[in-house]
């Protein structure tokens, strides 16, 4: 028994509301393919993304890849293909107008399909300036993995520098886009504008471009580099971030400080990482009643402590430097090596000579003694 199908093939070429049923077609096909296929065809071209860094090994970084570039390609792919869905019913949405009534009480017509437009370019730009600073950040992850297998301190310094700036270049041609493209903005003109007033702009913001301008000069005279040990004044620590604006300094207790980039090329630094040794200090109050003999014999007592304690190193002084009215100061003076071992830390250490200064100056008990450290 045969059974014939009669399918009405004119049905599709009916019109509702302006539009072919094959438009409607079309559209609920292409709506129900992104939900069901955008997370595949995101995830390959995901794959094929990362491709283009070949000299690395994919599945080594499969997880960055897919943290970095998954998301913002998914986004991508969704609002072109839902926009191709909506082009399906172009008639429909040309047809539906809103009469606008603005400030000056003039009617405007606007179609759905322009809104429609807009909306879509506008999520456009912005998934795809996040595509490309995403896949900056990608680039940089693999950049930066590789400056520190080579031990590449200047690269290490000099990357994140680039990658601030591409993304947020990245941004500023986003937002120029839209501004040109969405709202029909006359882009020349404003930039005209912003030209004359980033004038004063620029001087509102001086301190600003001052380190802006700063960080180009320690990335170029290099006076210091991530990772090395940099002394400011009474500020001392081991250099962890060069940015636009500020350097920020990690302390052995663990503070950080956060100092502006002018500051670091205008006043006096101290890089104490090309040192081989650390020199430290004891300041001992001392009361008047001391013989000279007992006060050399003071003195040779602590350098032998010191000398004998490691990782003590020569020079080792004692001497007598400051009278005051009712004591004198004796200050003690020796050197730690720097790098320290790694089972050292420098304030254990400081703690401990302390104690022993201590114990020796006070086992005589005609001292009154105040001991300080610096």
């Amino acid at each position: 028994m045969h059974i014939l199908l009669d399918i009405d093939w004119n049905f599709f070429d009916r019109e509702y509301m302006g539009e072919k049923v094959t438009n409607y077609v079309w559209f609920l096909g292409i709506v129900v393919g992104t939900m069901i296929l955008k997370k595949p065809i995101a995830s390959l071209l995901t794959n094929i993304s990362s491709r283009l860094a070949d000299r690395y090994s994919y599945m080594k970084h499969k997880d960055a890849i897919r943290d970095m570039l998954f998301k913002p390609l998914e986004s991508l792919l969704q609002t072109v293909l839902y926009f191709l869905a909506t082009e399906q019913l172009a008639n429909l949405l040309d047809r539906t107008t809103f009469h606008h009534l603005i400030f000056t009480k003039r009617k405007v017509d606007v179609n759905l399909g322009d809104i429609t437009d807009h909306i879509f370019l506008f999520l456009f730009i912005i998934f795809l300036t996040q595509v490309i600073t995403h896949f900056v950040d990608f680039i940089y992850y693999l950049r930066i993995g590789k400056a520190k297998a080579d031990k590449n301190i200047s690269r290490q310094q000099m990357l994140p520098l680039f990658k601030e700036m591409s993304k947020l270049l990245a941004w500023i041609l986003c937002i120029f886009w839209i501004l040109g493209s969405v709202f029909h903005v006359n882009i020349p003109a404003l930039i005209t504008g912003l030209g004359i007033g980033g004038v004063a702009i620029a001087l509102a913001g001086k301190e600003t471009v001052e380190n802006f301008f700063a960080a180009f000069t320690i990335m170029s005279d290099k006076p210091f580099q991530t990772g090395e040990t940099i002394k400011l004044g009474e500020i001392e620590g081991v250099v962890e971030r060069i940015g636009f604006r500020s350097t920020r300094l990690r302390n052995l207790d663990g503070s950080a400080y956060i100092i502006p980039n002018q500051n670091l090329v205008s006043q006096n630094l101290i890089n104490l990482s090309n040192r081989d040794k650390r020199g430290m200090k004891i300041v001992a109050n001392i009361k008047y009643g001391i013989t000279h003999e007992a006060m050399q014999a003071l003195i040779a007592r602590l350098k032998d402590v010191l000398l004998n304690t490691p990782p003590v190193k020569e020079p080792i002084e004692a001497f007598i430097e400051t009278f005051d009215k009712e004591t004198f100061q004796l200050i003690i003076s020796y050197s730690l090596p720097h790098p320290l071992p790694d089972d050292a830390s420098l304030n254990a250490l400081k703690r401990e000579i302390n104690l022993k200064v201590f114990e020796v100056i006070g086992s005589n008990a005609t001292l009154g003694t105040a001991v300080g450290t610096s």
